[in-house]
């Protein structure tokens, strides 16, 4: 029986290896205009604020923010605010 788990723990370590490498960018995807590739970030920043890692992914570079609608680089200063959640403490029982 722990024989039988090992061996697919391995196999599925393997696939999920697999898996990753599949859907990894590569620095000859990245646009070489607006985007630099990077193999690990905190954060990608873009423009609806939305902070998470990353591995092996194309960034947008300096002064340019990912719009996460349209999936593009755009200058900082192009980017939409994210529209904020309105709330009506007026009403709350």
């Amino acid at each position: 029986m722990n024989l039988l788990a090992i061996v697919l723990s391995v196999f599925l370590t393997l696939v999920s290896l697999q898996l990753q490498t599949a859907f990894a960018a590569t620095a000859d995807e990245c646009d070489p205009i607006y985007e630099e590739f990077t193999l690990s970030s905190e954060c990608d920043f873009n423009c609806q604020n939305v902070c998470s890692p990353v591995t092996n992914v194309c960034l947008c570079k300096f002064g340019y923010l990912r719009d996460l609608t349209s999936n593009l680089c755009i200058a900082e200063d192009q980017c939409d605010p994210a529209p904020e959640a309105i709330t009506f403490g007026c009403l709350a029982a």
